[in-house]
């Protein structure tokens, strides 16, 4: 069975994530090949694992990437860049790691990340409505999102814990800042 490992802003998740990969991974054997999965509607790059350069996760192909983690000392200091990343953006979850493929893992233990075989939330929603329901959820979109943009961002919303601020990136309150007027 593969193990994963969610991980973001330790203020919104009351979890430390160099303590999640320790759990997770503290015993496994290194080097580590490992597929890193971003759930950020942003570009990452982390420089302490070698071509670990991810799109936003709305583009599907380029936001995973399998790659190879060295030591567990350097495990433990990408989890620290990523934790920094998602709470300077307020990110609940940032990244997901796992040592299997993450889709699978979505299929088949419930700790996947949201691409399982089962209806997804944006289904038969039209822009408006992707808008509103990401709003709902407190999730910030840029103003010229994508239809596809907008639907990456609530399928992969995290279902269960959809009123806590700051899920993907929200501000206090769920509020979407200035976002909703340019001319401010």
């Amino acid at each position: 069975m593969s193990r994963i490992v969610k991980l973001g802003a330790p203020s919104l998740t009351g979890k430390d994530a160099n303590d999640l990969v320790a759990e997770v991974f503290g015993d496994a054997m290194y080097p580590l090949t490992v597929t890193v999965k971003n759930h950020m509607p942003t570009n990452v790059v982390f420089p302490e694992v070698p071509g670990l350069f991810l799109r936003h996760v709305a583009n599907a192909e380029e936001s995973q990437k399998t790659v190879v983690i060295e030591s567990y000392d350097l495990f433990q200091r990408l989890a620290s860049s990523i934790e920094q990343v998602a709470s300077l953006n307020r990110y609940a979850l940032a990244l997901t790691i796992s040592d299997g493929d993450i889709h699978a893992e979505g299929s088949a233990g419930g700790e996947g990340t949201g691409t399982t075989l089962t209806k997804k939330p944006s289904e038969g929603l039209n822009g408006e409505q992707l808008k509103e329901a990401l709003k709902a959820k407190g999730i910030e979109f840029p103003n010229n999102a994508k239809k596809a943009e907008l639907a990456a961002l609530l399928d992969n919303a995290p279902a269960d814990n959809a009123d806590a601020a700051g899920d993907e990136g929200a501000g206090e309150n769920g509020a979407t800042g200035g976002r909703q007027d340019p001319a401010e």
